[in-house]
């Protein structure tokens, strides 16, 4: 009995016209994969016809011919909807498989018919409204539509050009071949009436052991008491397992760490485990460009990319082990729970968190002296406040700090030159403002511009940006903002 169907087949095939249908997905359009004349919206001939046209499908045509399936293909009374793997695609499997193939027209035929919607006619749009859901292609095999980081996928193979119309049909081209699912082996094993018979299954923790390569995800089940957990014969899990040499790779002395801290190691393996479901390999295609929520209580992100099915960065690298309480699927690299996030630091009000820093202590000055620590202190109002340093102030010279501490005026008239009242304005809306003019609490207005990629309000460059505080928001400028 086969437990293990490998998922695939991963070759990239960068061809095409980049373009956006209306939902944002960017597909490539069909002046890719080398079609001569077959552009989106002008059919120049039969499905069979622009397929040969193209001049990259030429494995495809062959094995249409050596199906008898061209002549159907070329039927101008029906309309299909053909996912075609390129030569490249095919390239992939490798010639001693293509030749089988070819001496094999039934194992083809169904192979072939995998990659075609008869009687249907659907295009990239249609395709993408179906994402996340299955169609029965015309072998009546399904086919799981999903997107994936805004690319289109048919089961784990990439729709690389969408939209080559056909007179008769639509074709969309993908990079790898499709396989259609692997049929139970159990069922040629018989009791001499024939009835098949049902294979003997064992559960996770057991199939794992048999399996010969998670030796040490055992020895971390054991060290936890999760081996009682995933035997249960009474529950079900789906649990994404990593190898051996996935656990290697953390290097020796990790391992020995984990082992030595069961709750640590404890979180780490139920990241690993979907609990009270058996998510084969389709289900988790379907998933893909969405989170799971594991055993632990952190999500994972599914993914498909170049024919592969990704756990965050681990590759699925086999699937749909069967047992008695669920089913695996194999790991190249070792989940990681997010860090848990640190606690937010407590904030306080803008004129007391200029005091906290440290550098601002001519500022904290300048504010008392004028009365304007009161209002940048706390209450109801948001100020945006461009924060000169004690380096800044010193560059006026102290004579002329000593005039303007002692002229409380014109050194208000200047602080408020800083200040933007009733907003909180962050980097990127001040990014956005570069160009205009933005009118300060005293009236007057400043300049903001980008030089170079940093920030100026006027001549000052803003060196730290989005100090947050109860009121507002702070950022700190090199230079003191004068007045006009």
């Amino acid at each position: 009995m086969k437990l293990i169907r490998n998922l695939g087949l991963s070759l990239l095939v960068a061809v095409g016209v980049s373009a956006c249908d209306s939902d944002g997905v960017t597909l490539n359009t069909t002046d890719a994969a080398g079609t001569s004349g077959a552009v989106a919206g002008e059919a120049t001939g039969n499905i069979v016809q622009t397929a040969v046209d193209a001049g990259s499908f030429n494995t495809l045509a062959a094995a249409l011919g050596a199906t008898g399936l061209d002549a159907v293909l070329a039927d101008e009374s029906r309309q299909f909807t053909v996912f075609a793997p390129t030569d490249d695609a095919f390239e992939a499997l490798g010639q001693d498989t293509i030749n089988a193939l070819l001496a094999d027209p039934e194992a083809l035929t169904d192979i072939l018919l995998y990659h075609v919607l008869a009687d249907a006619n659907v295009d990239s749009a249609t395709a993408i409204s179906l994402a996340g859901t299955a169609v029965q292609a015309a072998n009546e095999d399904d086919l799981q539509i999903s997107l994936s980081d805004g690319n289109l996928f048919i089961n784990t193979s990439q729709v690389i050009s969408a939209d080559v119309v056909a007179t008769n049909g639509t074709i969309h081209v993908i990079d790898t071949v499709l396989l259609p699912p692997a049929g139970d082996d159990s069922a040629n094993q018989g009791d001499g009436a024939g009835e098949p018979v049902e294979p003997q299954l064992s559960n996770i923790v057991d199939t794992a052991l048999a399996a010969g390569s998670f030796n040490t995800l055992a020895a971390a089940l054991e060290a936890t008491g999760l081996v009682g957990v995933l035997a249960d014969e009474k529950a079900t899990f789906t649990v994404f397992a990593p190898t051996d040499d996935a656990f290697a790779a953390l290097g020796q002395d990790t391992i020995d760490a984990l082992l030595a801290d069961p709750d640590t190691l404890r979180d780490i393996l139920l990241y690993h485990v979907v609990s009270g479901q058996a998510v084969n390999a389709e289900t988790a295609i379907s998933l893909a460009g969405s989170s799971v929520t594991m055993a632990n209580g952190d999500d994972t992100e599914l993914s498909l990319a170049a024919g592969q099915l990704f756990v965050n960065e681990s590759t699925v690298v086999a699937t749909d082990v069967a047992a008695s309480n669920g089913i695996i699927h194999v790991l190249d690299a070792v989940l990681l729970p997010p860090a848990d996030e640190p606690a937010a630091p407590e904030l306080d009000s803008i004129y007391n968190t200029a005091i906290a820093a440290g550098n601002f202590h001519t500022l904290v000055a300048a504010l008392q002296a004028t009365g304007l620590d009161g209002p940048l202190a706390g209450g109801h109002e948001i100020y945006t406040v461009f924060a000169p340093t004690d380096d800044a102030f010193a560059a006026l010279g102290q004579d002329t700090i000593d005039a303007l501490l002692a002229d409380p005026d014109t050194l208000k008239n200047i602080l408020l030159y800083h200040v933007v009242a009733d907003a909180a304005v962050d980097a990127s809306a001040a990014l956005s403002l570069a160009g205009s003019s933005v009118t300060m609490a005293n009236g007057d207005a400043v300049q903001v511009s980008v030089k170079g990629g940093e920030l100026f309000i006027n001549d000052a460059m803003v060196t730290v940006t989005d100090i947050m505080a109860t009121n507002g928001i702070i950022h700190v400028i090199d230079t003191v903002l004068i007045p006009h």
